[in-house]
């Protein structure tokens, strides 16, 4: 996953992973795009970690309502976009009736950094998926829509709001639940799989592919530490699921390309239901 040292695209690098001042795990790619996870808890462990911090500054004169302006020329472009209309398809095709909605380390979309295109794309696909499920939900109370990432300033907090997110500082794994939506572009696996979809069972999620074996990239300590762990979550989130990869997306290269959309089977769905009109636990 290269990621870029221009605002739209452009130049790879190569991923490194710091931890900051406030002892999150930070993977960069060119600048940085966050992962959640205690990083002092897995220096502790012996993870490999360096010291760095991030970005202070807001973009300068930037408010939530040139933000949000920002936001609708990117929803602008992304609907004539190949990957719009394959997720356009992929859930007309099969409606997805969900109550809940979390999206997981997008990183900041009003810090002074180049990063924050790449999560304001990242954004966008999460909003599509989330209004294409308000279409199709059945509940009477709605989507409820929640996001968390370490790097969100008060600004990207407030302009979050006005879109009806809900940020939270801690507990996101705890608004996952059978009829979520869970969005993760590009957490780590070491960090994603044992802290938020440990014993979920989401119905839709969208983010880095799962793996049933981690083992090739389990090279530093901490990431041992946890590989069987990650291994058999991994299999046990594959159990009844259905994968597909997204396109290309040619708008910003290192925002979307590499993910894919997990569904369960049709079959494994209406199981549930059966069970569940059944009374069974």
């Amino acid at each position: 996953m290269g990621g870029s040292a221009r605002n739209r695209g452009g130049g790879r690098v190569k991923r490194k992973e710091v931890e900051t001042e406030d002892g999150w795990t930070v993977v960069t790619h060119g600048l940085s795009n966050l992962s959640l996870g205690r990083g002092k808890d897995q220096a502790k462990s012996g993870g490999e970690h360096v010291s760095a911090s991030l970005p202070v500054d807001i973009v300068r004169g930037l408010t939530p309502e040139k933000l949000l302006e920002d936001f609708k020329k990117l929803q602008e472009r992304w609907e004539d976009s190949i990957v719009a209309k394959q997720v356009a398809e992929l859930l007309n095709k099969r409606p997805c009736d969900i109550d809940s909605a979390v999206c997981i380390g997008i990183g900041s979309l009003s810090r002074d950094w180049h990063h924050r295109w790449r999560s304001l794309w990242q954004l966008v696909l999460f909003i599509d998926v989330v209004e294409h499920c308000k279409s199709q939900s059945t509940g009477e109370a709605g989507i409820k829509i929640y996001a968390q990432d370490p790097a969100f300033t008060t600004l990207d907090v407030t302009f979050l709001k006005e879109l009806g997110i809900q940020v939270t500082e801690t507990g996101l794994e705890n608004h996952i639940g059978d009829a979520s939506f869970v969005y993760s572009p590009f957490v780590d696996w070491y960090l994603l799989l044992p802290l938020f979809l440990k014993g979920k069972d989401p119905v839709l999620y969208v983010g880095n592919e799962i793996l049933d074996d981690y083992t090739p990239y389990g090279q530093s300590q901490g990431k041992r530490e946890r590989l069987d762990e990650c291994n058999e979550l991994g299999k046990l989130f594959l159990v009844d699921r259905e994968m597909v990869k997204l396109g290309e997306f040619s708008l910003h290269a290192n925002a979307l390309n590499g993910m894919v959309v997990y569904r369960r089977r049709e079959d494994a769905t209406e199981k549930e239901k059966e069970k569940e009109e059944e009374g069974e636990p």
